[in-house]
């Protein structure tokens, strides 16, 4: 039996609290940037498979955008925070910058705009964690992607977890005002299995037999 056959019928309530604190100082400082109110809620919390990623989106091969950071210190991996098509156009219109008929198709000044908004959520989510399980964590230089979700969660987990691990999938919900609505994002969180079996100890949730 996998180490993680049955995490995901666990409790997460310390994750999604993790995510909540971290989405919660993302909210200030998007905020500033915006001149505008903004809260971040956290709908849902989950450990996934890696193999059954897919399953959580709506649209596997949508084109989304956002940021890549990679961690390290005493957790590794990397963080992306990515964004759909129309959240993102929603994201830079409040930003003042034009709407793209195509995201692979991005100007200089589009991507920076991206670029930042994903490195606010990311490092906003790093430093929330490496708060609440007091493990000493840093982060790398954030890299901005643009491609179909099935394409950027594939490339990055080949670079951090031998193909059968599991991933913290956090989903996120941004109130921006009526006039806008909803802007839905994601923040993957790819570890190495050593990585998540610190996480869960950390927070109560570890699993001590292999």
């Amino acid at each position: 039996m996998s180490l993680y056959d049955d995490i995901d019928n666990t409790r997460l309530d310390a994750l999604k609290e993790l995510g909540n604190i971290g989405t919660g100082n993302a909210a200030t400082s998007i905020s500033i940037m915006l001149d505008r109110k903004v809260e971040i809620s956290v709908p849902d919390v989950k450990i996934v498979p890696i193999e059954h990623i897919w399953q959580r989106f709506k649209d596997p091969e949508e084109i989304v955008a956002g940021a890549n950071i990679g961690i390290g210190g005493e957790l590794n991996g990397s963080i992306l925070f990515l964004m759909g098509t129309d959240s993102i156009k929603k994201m830079l219109e409040l930003m003042m910058l034009p709407k793209p008929d195509d995201l692979t198709q991005l100007d200089e000044m589009t991507r920076s705009a991206i670029g930042e908004l994903g490195n606010i959520m990311c490092s906003s989510y790093i430093v929330s964690l490496s708060t609440f399980t007091g493990l000493n964590i840093f982060s790398m230089p954030p890299g901005v992607v643009v491609d179909m979700l099935t394409a950027i969660v594939s490339e990055v987990s080949l670079m951090n977890t031998e193909g059968e691990d599991f991933i913290i999938f956090i989903e996120t919900s941004m109130n921006v005002g009526e006039d806008i609505g909803d802007i839905s994002g994601y923040i993957i969180y790819i570890p190495d299995n050593e990585s998540l079996k610190k996480i869960l100890k950390k927070i109560g949730l570890g699993i001590d037999n292999e």
